[in-house]
């Protein structure tokens, strides 16, 4: 059955939304994956001509671990007394440690906690409430949350607690004590906002200042011990934060939306976090609803696009729309912030576009079957067949041949048009014919018919279908002729039909590129030889005497023919030929 085409659109626009739904959400990977390569697009454009004034990075790192002679872990508090005097002497507004304090070490606690309340900006985290250690927790300046909300195992979301008594974001905690002390920050800040916000990965990594933790404990004269000999005032007025670097441990490691699978420490994470509430540049996620109606837009685009008829520029439409989308959404979330579905948008434009496909490809099987003059269903089923046999396939079978009267001279008489149409409502209806008794057309050779009544489809009482069949025919074309006169339209009245039955081989006939599935046998022949009998004998409807003695059981049928003569058939011999009876 053919779908009108308004009809068709509607199905790809509905099937395109249905599919996109189940991504509308920006939690699932295949927006992950798409949101983090526009991050990537955008900090690979991003001419990154400074580094921030802000926000400075000290990692715990292996070097560290080497040239200071001890494990990562608790016994790093004898340390960090030394580098907190140090950052603070360089001027540093807030020391923030993305750490957590859960063990008591007697010996470095004290002087650890002595170190803390003189500094008073020291920040710690923790993931539990109360977890820090009893002798440390009232030093620390404040104390946020370490937790994140990880989507893909990344830090993206930071997570803000309507309760103000409920623990905050380390980051949040973080820039909260900063605006006290520099007063940089309104009240008004969206990135601190329950229920959080998402980070912004728009710039690289190395945006932020990173030192090694031994180069700045170990900074003499008012210089790092590294190789560049870095000046300590690049730490004055900034947030430092201090995290661990353990490269043979993947417990703190992350590939962040813009390294594209480069791992960097967890406190990177939280340099972004503190970084996008800062500037107050948090990513803003649409609901569903915008994506919805982005991609309802754009599927409208894609209907449009499939009714160009010019293939070329068709072609290219479809390959420009969804990297146009792309762009136009890199460009949004660059300069607004406004990160938008491109998942909902790609997969309803691919499975909007692959159903097209398929609807074309089956439409235009059909109309090939039609053209070539075999159903791929019943090419199937004759593949089957032979490789079951392990060879040719022959069978008994009916064949009717049916062809219309008077035709050269209707066409060349008759307007163009008008011999489409009839020609086609002729077609049509002779098909509803054959079709409604169980055959199927071989072939169209001009106006001329060739159906098969037998393998593949059913093949019992073969005969007696043809015959129903042909007569059915008659009765439609009188019908039929007699609408067109009473429309006034030139038509044709007259037509002869050949059946024999007999056996035939099946096969499939062509070459690589072009294919068809084909009958070969005498009763081929003899129906057609029978067909052109017709015009002589002035009958409609001929059947062969083999096809006469099908019918026989049939009593609906056996009383409709009668023998008429024996004609000599060339190639065939003498043949008993019947007449449906006027």
């Amino acid at each position: 059955m053919r779908v009108p085409r308004l009809g068709r659109q509607a199905i790809l626009f509905a099937l395109g939304i249905l599919i996109g739904a189940v991504v509308f959400k920006g939690e699932n990977f295949l927006e992950r994956l798409f949101i983090d390569l526009r991050f990537f697009t955008v900090s690979s454009l991003h001419v990154q001509d400074t580094q921030s004034d802000r926000v400075a990075i000290v990692t715990m790192d292996n070097r560290s671990e080497d040239v200071l002679k001890v494990r990562f872990g608790s016994k790093w508090r004898q340390f960090h007394p030394g580098l907190i005097e140090k950052l603070n002497e360089a001027g540093a507004a807030l020391i923030v440690f993305d750490s957590k304090f859960l063990d008591e070490e007697k010996q470095w606690d004290p002087g650890f906690a002595n170190a803390l309340r003189r500094a008073g900006n020291v920040i710690a985290g923790e993931d539990e409430p109360f977890s820090t250690t009893t002798a440390l927790r009232d030093a620390f300046l404040a104390i946020g949350d370490l937790r994140w909300k990880a989507l893909g195992k990344v830090p993206r979301f930071v997570g803000q607690a309507a309760d103000p008594a409920a623990l905050r974001s380390l980051s949040v905690v973080a820039v909260e004590e900063y605006a006290r002390k520099t007063g940089q920050l309104g009240p008004d800040s969206r990135s601190r906002r329950a229920p959080g916000f998402w980070i912004d990965f728009r710039r690289e990594p190395d945006y932020f200042f990173s030192f090694s933790y031994a180069d700045v404990y170990l900074a003499a004269e008012g210089r790092m011990q590294n190789p560049e000999r870095t000046a300590m005032s690049v730490f004055k007025d900034k947030i430092v934060l201090i995290g661990l670097d353990d490269r043979t441990s993947q417990a703190d490691r992350f590939v962040f939306p813009n390294t594209m699978l480069r791992q960097y420490p967890g406190v990177y994470g939280q340099a972004y976090a503190v970084e996008t509430v800062l500037g107050d540049d948090a990513v803003s996620r649409p609901s569903p609803w915008v994506d919805g109606a982005l991609t309802a837009a754009f599927l409208l685009l894609l209907l449009l696009a499939l009714e160009i008829r010019a293939r070329k520029t068709r072609t290219i439409i479809l390959a420009v729309l969804p990297v146009a989308a792309f762009i136009a959404e890199t460009l949004l979330l660059s300069t607004a912030n406004l990160w938008l579905g491109y998942a909902p948008v790609i997969t309803a434009f691919a499975a909007a576009l692959l159903v097209h496909w398929i609807g074309v490809r089956v439409t235009l099987a059909s109309s090939l079957s039609r053209a070539m003059g075999f159903d791929p269903h019943l090419m199937e089923a004759f593949r089957r067949e032979s490789a079951r046999l392990g060879g040719p396939v022959r069978k008994d079978v009916t064949i009717l041949i049916a062809d219309v009267r008077g035709y050269t001279a209707y066409v060349s008489g008759t307007d163009s048009a008008v011999v489409s149409r009839v020609m086609a409502e002729y077609m049509a209806a002779m098909e509803r014919c054959i079709t409604g008794e169980g055959g199927y057309i071989n072939k169209y050779v001009g106006d001329e018919i060739i159906a098969v009544f037998g393998f593949p489809l059913a093949s019992e009482a073969s005969a007696e279908r043809a015959a129903r069949a042909g007569i059915s025919m008659l009765r439609e074309l009188a019908a039929l002729a007699a609408a067109w006169k009473e429309q006034g339209i030139p038509c044709i009245d007259r037509i002869g039909i050949g059946i024999d039955t007999g056996r035939v081989v099946f096969a499939e006939i062509g070459g690589r590129t072009k294919s068809q599935f084909d009958i070969i046998g005498d009763c081929i022949n003899g129906a057609s030889r029978i067909e052109h009998l017709t015009k002589e004998m002035k009958r409609s409807l001929l059947i062969s005497e083999e096809a006469c003695r099908g019918i026989e059981k049939d009593d609906s049928l056996s009383g409709s023919f009668g023998f008429l003569k024996t004609v000599a058939i060339r190639g065939q011999g003498a043949r008993r030929i019947y007449g449906l009876i006027a």
